[in-house]
């Protein structure tokens, strides 16, 4: 059972990266014109041999059109935990060739359980210069940039800059969610919204569904209501949720605090969710 807790945040955040790799192969629309370049990435021919090796699986499956289309987009991942970590990686390996990683967090002992790449040696380290590091080893010739920041209105031109084709929301913070969220529908950036996926164990209940539909998952439920109130906004938005109700309560920040404690990485600072800071 408690496999299947864990499994369900990792379906989750890596279903919001297939879902959105998904909609790159299909959606030729929606594509801006830089895509079609006749290379399945901007690399010199060595390197170029390497990658079309390196993707092979994928443009035999899709297409090389459609591989092109993946690899040509920039998509820009908020919330780098449980969720947005595995989200990112599925991107990446699905050949996104330019991301954007947004985290204003740190790798924590306790969350080693449920983020993607994360290791004891990266516990104190930022969750987007983590992962940064983990994807080059991967993917070397990918363009990836670091925030280490939350998502705030005073900040969100700065961090949404360079006309994203796509947004992925894994915040866990309602405030921080709605913000993002309303950002993206002024300035006209596909998004695609997480809800909540912590202490559930039925992959089978993930579906998507529109922001007027959440009436089932908390999260995302609280969201849409601050979403109408605030902005006026009631649909419009795609949303990966689970239909299922959570089977235990969370961990509290106490246990957080003494895992991490235990751990004890000198000297560091370790940001906690709602602006908590913590010194050791």
């Amino acid at each position: 059972m408690i496999t299947m807790r864990l499994f369900e945040a990792f379906m989750a955040g890596s279903t919001v990266g297939a879902v959105l790799v998904s909609i790159l192969y299909s959606r030729r629309h929606q594509v801006p014109s830089r895509v079609f370049t006749g290379k399945l990435f901007h690399t010199s021919s060595a390197t170029d041999e390497i990658l079309a090796e390196h993707f092979t699986r994928n443009v035999q499956f899709f297409g090389s059109t459609a591989q092109q289309r993946v690899s040509s987009v920039f998509v820009v991942v908020v919330g780098l935990g449980g969720v947005g970590s595995h989200c990112a990686h599925m991107l990446l390996r699905s050949g996104v060739s330019r991301m954007r990683l947004i985290d204003f967090d740190q790798i924590t002992l306790s969350s080693l359980n449920r983020h993607a790449l994360g290791t004891r040696q990266d516990v104190g380290s930022y969750k987007a210069e983590c992962l940064a590091k983990h994807f080059r080893k991967i993917f070397p010739e990918a363009q990836l940039e670091t925030k280490v920041a939350m998502f705030e209105k005073t900040v969100e031109d700065e961090l949404l800059k360079g006309e994203p084709d796509f947004v992925v929301d894994c915040i866990d913070n309602v405030d921080t969610k709605v913000d993002l969220l309303a950002a993206c529908v002024r300035k006209n950036i596909n998004v695609l919204a997480s809800g909540g996926a912590g202490a559930k164990c039925d992959p089978t209940r993930i579906k998507i569904v529109d922001i007027r539909e959440s009436v089932v998952d908390p999260l995302a439920r609280a969201v849409r209501h601050r979403l109408k109130q605030v902005h006026g906004i009631e649909s419009g938005i795609p949303v990966l949720l689970s239909t299922e109700k959570q089977r235990c309560k969370l961990a509290s920040f106490v246990l957080s605090f003494i895992s991490y404690k235990l751990f004890f990485v000198p000297k560091s600072i370790c940001f906690r969710r709602h602006a908590t800071l913590a010194i050791y």
